[in-house]
Order: structure tokens, then C-alpha cells, then sequence
């Protein structure tokens, strides 16, 4: 009886990997946290294995049938992939509907750091805190372009699980690494510019979130550090 051939396309760059893909593998890792000593060989094997199985989108039974020397080039493959430090990436085609990062973040509005805030330490929310931060392209001449008006729309939301994953985790180190000096400015301004109703309301929404501007900075800072770092996997000699 002939072998099956497997064939599978191994993602070499963070572009090639979507945001749910990445989601999906960071639910199944935080499952599966182990500090047992004897239980971490078995979990990293089937880690190792649900990786290729998520990012070259083949079956787990098919996984299994890798030949050795090919799935250890696999997994290196794709450990290469995921230590790159990608720029901002600007713009993205999304369903042939071209995507545009907010062009001045420092103008953004309380609506948008809202819900930039409660989404964006959490990768399960990602996508959430992805469609305010990019937005389909209404204007572009040269290097500038403008963006729709931002709107709350869950379709959408879904749909920017289909982003790459470099754009996802490039603009979310860039709203924190930029957005520091912003973010620590904003409650000296919305005392100044908000009204006490207004003020109330938001605390309460930062409070209900984890603790407000400080927390939220702590949370990004922690994801800026491992975003980009899959667990160590056994190299495998054969």
C-alpha cells in the first residue's frame, strides 16, 4: 500500500501566519501549562505537534506522519519566523479591501483608546482592538491616506482575524512603544477636558477593566516582551 504524500506550505515569515491562527495556538499554549517536571516532555511534544498542525493548516494525524529529519526542519522553519522584529506595518490587503493604520495615533479619540485599551492585552481580543487601530483606506495620495471613521461593527471585527500577523503584532508594539507618552498624558487631560459625568463613567469602565491607564501600560509592556516567542521545542537529531 502506497504512503500517503503529505503536502503542506510552511509559513516562513509573520505575513504568511493570520492573527487567528496565532490566537488559536495561544489558547491551546495557556491550556496546557504544565510546571510538573515529568508531564513538560509530553506537553512540548504535543505543542510542537498542534504548531505545525495550526500554521501549515494540515491535520494532526497527518503531523504525525511527517518523516523526523522533516519535521525537525519544520519547527525550526517556523522558530525562524517568529524571531522577527517586523516595522509597523502600515497597510494591508484584507479580503482585497486595503487596511490602513490610524495615520496620527496621538489624534486618537477616547472612543478608540477605549476599546483599544480593553481588548489589546488579551489575545483572545485581539482582532477587537485591531479594527480601531486599522481601518479601510478612503483617501491615499503618495506616502499619506485616510481612514474610515471608526465604528463599532462585530462583522468587522471577526473579519480582522484574517489580518497577518505581523501587522497585528507590529502596530500593537507601536502603540505601546509610542503611545507611552500619550497614554501617559491622557488623565491630566480628560480632567481638564472632561466633563465630572463623563470622568465617572470612565473610571468606572477603566476599573471594571483591571485598574486603568497603569495596569493596562504594565499589561502591554508584558506582551511587548513575548509576543514574538513561541516556547522552546526539542530539537530533534536524527
Amino acid at each position: 500500500m502506497a504512503l500517503k504524500q503529505i503536502e503542506l506550505e510552511v509559513p516562513t515569515t509573520l505575513s504568511d501566519i493570520k492573527l487567528w491562527q496565532y490566537q488559536k495556538y495561544m489558547k491551546i499554549l495557556e491550556q496546557n501549562k504544565t510546571e510538573d517536571a515529568e508531564d513538560q516532555d509530553k506537553v512540548m511534544d504535543f505543542l510542537n505537534m498542534k504548531l505545525v498542525e495550526i500554521f501549515c493548516n494540515v491535520s494532526l494525524i497527518d503531523v504525525s506522519k511527517i518523516p523526523l529529519n522533516e519535521y525537525s526542519k519544520i519547527l525550526e522553519i517556523l522558530n525562524k519566523a517568529f524571531s522577527e522584529k517586523p516595522n509597523l506595518v502600515q497597510r494591508f490587503k484584507l479580503l482585497d479591501v486595503e487596511m490602513g493604520f490610524i495615520p496620527k495615533l496621538d489624534d486618537i479619540t477616547l472612543g478608540e483608546y477605549v476599546d483599544i485599551e480593553s481588548n489589546i492585552s488579551d489575545w483572545q481580543k485581539m482582532h477587537k482592538a485591531m479594527a480601531v487601530l486599522y481601518r479601510p483606506v478612503n483617501f491615499k495620495a503618495k506616502d499619506k491616506y485616510d481612514i474610515a471613521p471608526y465604528k463599532v461593527n462585530e462583522e468587522i471585527q471577526e473579519l480582522m482575524k484574517e489580518m497577518p500577523l505581523d501587522a497585528a503584532i507590529s502596530s500593537m508594539l507601536f502603540f505601546y512603544n509610542l503611545g507611552s507618552d500619550l497614554l501617559g498624558a491622557i488623565p491630566k487631560y480628560l480632567e481638564q477636558n472632561l466633563r465630572k459625568e463623563d470622568m465617572q463613567m470612565l473610571d468606572k469602565h477603566l476599573q471594571k477593566n483591571g485598574g486603568g491607564i497603569n495596569q493596562f501600560m504594565h499589561s502591554l509592556k508584558e506582551m511587548s516582551e513575548t509576543s514574538m516567542q513561541l516556547p522552546s521545542f526539542h530539537s530533534t537529531s536524527v
